[in-house]
């Protein structure tokens, strides 16, 4: 079989379950070495040992992308493993779900520095590996909600609006160097961050889903293949933009 990332070294961010998992899932099963970075040692540790055990290359890492201190040495630990990274997806976010007046600053700064800052952190260490790399692909996991959103999600919204224009800026900055910048706003998927703010509803039963068009909250595989697609060479005229995975979600005017 014709292995899309063979030979490339990615990290993934928020490996451990969700969006996270499926992505170095994906990613390994074309021919990726992936490092999973996460907090969630026990699950981070099985979801490896699980790729591993599918004949395929993982390591994990143990990271918390909001300290700088971590991210170095996610980025040194990965170098001294394989000498080089030509994928990153930072996946990792978190959400407070509270109104704005009663977010306490340590909450409103732990969203933000899981969900934003650590694109800068990343960023800022990644890029002048790839440069020397002759190159790279950089995917962002946004949300739905920096174009639509609700209440109660003010941290959330404002990290994954300024994702989104990071992504941007970023994209322009690495074009020369032929690292690619894009990013995915997923809508409702059937993630444990998801399906525990909605409780007790069953997810087929809960009020969004009739506003989705296609009916249904989506599946972490689905956007795996828009992962592997903006990791691979077959996305190789795409930065800077960002990839709308909602079921038509965002489609709506009422």
């Amino acid at each position: 079989m014709d292995m899309k990332l063979d030979n490339k070294i990615a990290i993934v961010t928020g490996a451990a379950r969700g969006l996270g998992k499926a992505i170095a899932d994906k990613l390994a099963s074309e021919g990726a070495t992936v490092v999973l970075a996460d907090i969630l040692d026990d699950l981070g540790e099985a979801n490896t040992d699980a790729i591993r055990e599918r004949g395929h290359k993982a390591h994990y890492i143990h990271c918390d992308i909001g300290s700088a201190k971590q991210v170095d040495n996610l980025v040194q630990s990965t170098l001294a493993l394989y000498d080089k990274i030509d994928i990153l997806v930072n996946n990792a976010g978190i959400a407070v779900y509270k109104l704005m007046e009663d977010y306490t600053e340590d909450e409103w700064d732990r969203v933000i520095n899981v969900n934003l800052k650590s694109t800068f952190l990343l960023m800022r260490r990644i890029k002048p590996i790839m440069v020397e790399n002759g190159g790279g692909a950089v995917i962002l996991i946004a949300s739905v909600h920096a174009r639509i959103t609700a209440t109660t999600v003010t941290s959330y919204v404002a990290t994954k609006g300024a994702v989104v224009s990071m992504t941007r800026t970023m994209a322009l900055e690495g074009a020369p160097h032929n690292i690619r910048v894009n990013c995915i706003s997923p809508g409702a998927f059937a993630t444990p961050m998801l399906l525990e703010n909605w409780g007790d509803v069953p997810a087929d039963q809960h009020p969004l889903v009739p506003r989705i068009p296609l009916n249904r909250i989506g599946r972490p595989e689905e956007l795996a293949e828009v992962a592997l697609f903006l990791a691979s060479d077959a996305s190789s005229y795409m930065t800077g933009s960002e990839v709308l995975v909602d079921g038509g979600l965002s489609a709506h005017f009422d």
